[in-house]
């Protein structure tokens, strides 16, 4: 990756590829049996597919959640970083970013669930650098072309790209896109670092909003009332007022915080922390960090925190552990890591869907 590209922090250790570890029945079903997530008779109660992109392994990890089994590991072009799953659960689509050394990629891969097919490849033609990547509906999602200074949005059936938002900003790195689909925000980690928000309908760009250098992951709320933006590089993140869109207040919160999802009852914000090895909460509603969750059941002393994203229960959350090859489930509750499965090299992105194999 050349000088003018963002790259992800990488600790010490993040290279070297942690030691594979056996996933032991006991391991993982002693502690789900006995926490939130298990019913009376001692059976798991979360069950669907969960979806994890690898980075360094160029592949994409499909994992039985009722089982806690990693069942299949799905080649993609290259460099994934994200993943979002369709309306319906049955299909998985991701971006190809970079490919380590720094070939640019300009293509996203549409897999089946839960067999894990390639449907198909997309190829976004003079755009490059797809990372982020959410559905608008059945058949269209909206992503970020970090290289192009764009978002676009993109025809999953017809592979055409159907409109395009220009930040003209470096490093528009991840999205986020309101409820009502009416309001599309992209963070932007060049300069003092930003919020990009557009019209989503027209494609015209309403503002660009200061928030903090190196402002990366974005996301939000359910009711669309607030986006909270985390400044990785200041240990910030910024609470922009949509109705306004001004920044309302700024949370000091230390560890690099990397992503932002909230739950599906609007109450948490879900902040991962890349060099604390935490899951920050944060009250949505009081604007306050609640606590910073440390991750348990780990092969490393010091793990990266990458991707999270929120089960339907508002309970759980899995989180994507990128030094430890490795998805954990957290009980939001209790602050405990329930369970741990290996995946392939550099876990970032993941995302659930209801479908069971």
């Amino acid at each position: 990756m050349n000088s003018t590209h963002f790259t992800h922090y990488r600790p010490g250790s993040f290279w070297r590829r942690a030691a594979r570890v056996a996933l032991l029945a006991g391991a993982v079903f002693g502690p789900l049996n006995a926490a939130a997530g298990a019913t009376s008779d001692g059976a798991v109660s979360l069950s669907g597919t969960v979806i994890v992109v690898n980075q360094a392994s160029d592949t994409v990890t499909l994992i039985d959640l009722a089982n806690m089994e990693a069942y299949k590991h799905v080649p993609v072009v290259g460099g994934p970083h994200e993943v979002a799953v369709s309306p319906d659960g049955e299909r998985a689509i991701v971006t190809n970013y970079r490919k380590r050394g720094g070939a640019v990629q300009k293509t996203l891969s549409l897999i089946s669930l839960p067999g894990g097919d390639t449907l198909k490849t997309i190829d976004l033609g003079e755009f490059r650098a797809p990372h982020d990547v959410q559905w608008v509906n059945d058949s269209e999602v909206v992503c970020t072309v970090e290289d192009s200074q764009a978002l676009l949005l993109v025809n999953v059936e017809s592979g055409a790209v159907e409109r395009v938002f220009k930040t003209g900003l470096d490093g528009s790195h991840m999205l986020a896109l309101s409820p009502d689909r009416q309001r599309l925000y992209s963070s932007n980690m060049s300069g003092a670092g930003s919020v990009s928000v557009f019209d989503f309908q027209s494609g015209s760009k309403i503002k660009d909003i200061d928030t903090g250098q190196e402002c990366e992951g974005v996301g939000v709320s359910p009711d669309g009332r607030w986006v909270w933006a985390g400044n990785r590089a200041e240990d910030t993140v910024s609470i922009i007022d949509t109705g306004s869109l001004e920044v309302v207040k700024t949370l000091p919160s230390p560890g690099f915080p990397y992503r932002v999802e909230f739950t599906p009852n609007g109450r948490y914000a879900l902040v991962p922390h890349a060099t604390s090895g935490t899951l920050m909460m944060g009250d949505v509603a009081g604007q306050r960090v609640i606590r910073h969750i440390p991750l348990g059941m780990t092969q490393v002393d010091e793990p990266s925190t990458a991707g999270v994203f929120p089960h339907p229960d508002n309970v759980h959350a899995f989180v994507t552990v990128r030094n430890d090859n490795s998805m954990l489930v957290v009980n939001l509750d209790s602050g405990e890591t329930l369970a741990r499965v290996q995946v392939q090299s550099s876990p970032d992105g993941v995302a659930w869907s209801p479908v069971q194999r």
